[in-house]
């Protein structure tokens, strides 16, 4: 412990009369007093002593079910030991031109993959979340043919609506929404086919959809498409065993990364991931790494197509967004260059097998309703009850288990369809006994 006299020798040598000076900039109805740690005990026993505290938020002990965005992965330990190194982890944002050339070829590299994991011709160098990725996916498509329409599905995820609706704020699109098959979950072909005019400009499609469901309608959308664009909004880490949406005549992929390589960190950040065709690269947002050559014939990279108001012409710029992901896109592409193509194939096989299993097993009970929808869930499982599932997270959180998500807290118009509906969702990381586990749990519930 410091003697007074110590204490006022170090604040004299930094320039402070008083150790309170140093928490200055922290508002002084922040700041903590009374914590209760006696002054002088070792680092350790204050390390111990924290995780002591944290644990009493509980959850991290629980088995987890929770998924429908943001996911419980394994994450490779060369991730976050490549992305904590000084050359990545760092609060400058990278989006200057003096980036150093380990950084460019990183994002290039990430481009890269995106591409060939989506299919498609070109990605740009990350977003910020799938949702707002959405939400450009269809500005987009306004720049691209300025036609007014947009088709999206009926039971799209409320958040995801208000975020897209924000992102048309001031622009002339109509949001226009089609409906889906009741006993299946996949989308209506006819109804789109039907709604389909002149003036749209782009029919949305999701694959898993709302519904957790591997729909297999969305490959038929290009056959009526007639000249509106398809966006396809997809979980990536399901085209390791799923068609890419290039495969199948999409023109824009949007898409949230957190389950390449990023812990939940209890939300974010995330990542958004955008690719798209070439034909349509002056119409993006954000900016694109490509690569050249220097006055030497060495390979170089640069940053190219900054299509921001900082870097062209405001009414030329077709995108405000004035940061990126950029960390979180170099975890992407280490998570991918680790598990390589065949990896991310069996996570993506475990997953969809584990999801066939708790299916099975949850629609056994005598609580589960007999009419459940007849589609394939990839990751995340909807099952219907017969019972109010209000309270079913807090019942399930006192057995241990975190899952039981409300279907009305996602989507209102699909519960309006599928009563007393709840999401359980699984990933490489789950278990039969978990599984078992959770089934005992509902049976008495």
């Amino acid at each position: 412990m410091q003697s007074n006299s110590e204490k006022q020798e170090i604040a004299e040598f930094v320039g402070i009369s008083d150790e309170m000076e140093l928490f200055a900039d922290i508002p002084e109805k922040f700041r903590k007093t009374g914590l209760k740690i006696n002054p002088g005990i070792s680092e350790y026993e204050v390390i111990s002593r924290a995780i002591n505290i944290a644990g009493k938020n509980g959850g991290s002990d629980l088995v987890n079910f929770l998924g429908n965005g943001i996911y419980d992965r394994v994450v490779p330990a060369t991730v976050d030991s490549i992305i904590s190194r000084s050359e990545f982890l760092t609060a400058y944002t990278p989006y200057q031109a003096e980036m150093s050339q380990g950084a460019l070829q990183s994002l290039f590299e990430y481009q890269t993959f995106m591409a060939e994991l989506t299919g498609m011709d070109i990605s740009n160098s990350s977003m910020y979340d799938g949702f707002s990725t959405l939400g450009e996916a269809v500005r987009m498509a306004h720049r691209i043919n300025e036609k007014r329409d947009v088709l999206i599905p009926e039971n799209i995820y409320d958040d995801k609506l208000k975020v897209m609706e924000s992102y048309l704020y001031g622009l002339p699109v109509r949001l226009v929404k089609y409906s889906i098959d009741r006993r299946s979950g996949f989308i209506n072909i006819d109804d789109i086919q039907s709604k389909i005019t002149d003036n749209t400009s782009a029919i949305v499609v999701e694959m898993p959809n709302a519904l957790g469901i591997i729909d297999e309608n969305v490959p038929k959308v290009q056959q009526i498409r007639k000249n509106a664009l398809i966006i396809a909004y997809v979980d990536p880490v399901s085209l390791g065993m799923l068609a890419p949406p290039g495969d199948y005549g999409v023109d824009i992929v949007a898409a949230e990364g957190q389950q390449l390589g990023i812990h939940m960190n209890f939300g974010g950040p995330t990542l958004g991931i955008l690719s798209f065709k070439k034909d349509y690269v002056r119409k993006s947002p954000g900016r694109i790494i490509g690569e050249t050559v220097d006055r030497n014939g060495r390979r170089a990279y640069v940053m190219t197509l900054q299509t921001r108001e900082q870097h062209i012409r405001r009414e030329k710029a077709t995108s405000n967004i004035c940061t990126n992901q950029a960390l979180m896109a170099i975890a992407a592409t280490v998570y991918l260059g680790t598990v390589g193509p065949s990896g991310l194939r069996k996570i993506a096989e475990t997953t969809y097998i584990k999801s066939r299993k708790l299916k099975e097993s949850l629609t056994r009970l005598k609580i589960a309703n007999k009419q459940q929808l007849t589609g394939k869930p990839f990751s995340d499982v909807l099952v219907s009850f017969r019972k109010d599932v209000e309270g079913l997270q807090a019942y399930l959180s006192n057995h241990g288990i975190n899952g039981g998500l409300s279907l009305s807290k996602l989507s209102r118009e699909a519960a309006s369809a599928i009563s007393n509906a709840a999401f359980f969702s699984t990933t490489e990381k789950t278990t039969d006994e978990a599984i078992a586990m959770l089934a005992e749990a509902l049976e008495v519930f």
